[in-house]
């Protein structure tokens, strides 16, 4: 999840300063983080020579351990609009770069790197990763993005765009992935879909609902193309409380020439 939207009382970034988030939805690599892996991996462009330009959008805390799942040697960028998610993120790249690693993303590691079949070690996996990071910055999804337009092969974003405060600052965010996005660029998307909140720390955090023909009449609005939308149901219910049970999986394409006028 991406600190987007503040509910009423306490503030949601409190879920991301104490930890909370980390723990209850990253302390096992779980069904949701493990499908949300093998999607990504499933549906990043092939790497040219040079690698991959790639834009964590609303990364969270958890950029880095996204950032395994694409192969090759990529540059990778991100932003949030909490701080303290920013920090952290930097946290981990720092630690990685000094041989330190956090379980999840070990765990993460190991498992992209038996779906890329990779002689790599975790360890070895996760401090390219960090090395391939070029930049992080605190910004709005739902206002203009701090980069040029059309220079991304890749924007991803997990579960952020539903915690965005309104439908327009919804498709507001989508026009930004088009606008950086170079033709013929993919955008991968996962979030929660179906329901009006998640659960963290005790608290009951809102949501947009999500539905896959929602998402086709937006991506189409601001001139995607729709490569997937996967509604599928997550298993981790089971074992922790976290207000929805179903997440959609997203992949569309930004036309090779544009056909619409853009702000």
């Amino acid at each position: 999840m991406s600190g987007e939207r503040p509910p009423p009382g306490r503030p949601v970034s409190d879920v991301f300063a104490s930890g909370a988030y980390w723990r209850e939805y990253y302390s096992s690599l779980g069904h949701e983080n493990r499908v949300a892996g093998e999607f990504v991996l499933e549906v990043a462009p092939t790497a040219s020579t040079n690698g991959l330009k790639i834009l964590d959008a609303g990364c969270g805390p958890t950029l880095l351990y996204w950032a395994v799942f694409v192969p090759g040697v990529n540059e990778i960028h991100g932003f949030d609009l909490n701080p303290t998610n920013i920090r952290a993120v930097a946290f981990w790249i720092e630690q990685a770069s000094r041989g330190y690693f956090d379980d999840a993303h070990l765990e993460a590691a190991s498992h992209a790197l038996a779906q890329q079949s990779s002689p790599l070690t975790p360890q070895q996996h996760l401090q390219n990763k960090a090395r391939q990071v070029r930049s992080l910055g605190v910004a709005d999804l739902s206002r203009r993005w701090p980069y040029e337009a059309g220079q991304f092969d890749l924007v991803q974003s997990c579960f952020a765009f539903e915690c965005l405060p309104d439908w327009q600052s919804f498709d507001a965010a989508l026009a930004e992935a088009h606008r950086v996005l170079r033709p013929g660029g993919r955008l991968a998307l996962v979030n929660v879909a179906h329901a009006s909140a998640w659960n963290c720390d005790g608290q009951s955090l809102p949501l947009l609902s999500v539905t896959a023909n929602g998402m086709r009449e937006k991506l189409v609005a601001v001139d995607f193309r729709v490569d997937a939308l996967r509604d599928v149901e997550s298993t981790d219910p089971d074992w922790r409380e976290q207000g929805y049970g179903n997440l959609l999986l997203t992949c569309a394409t930004k036309a090779a020439t544009n056909t619409v006028t853009r702000r």
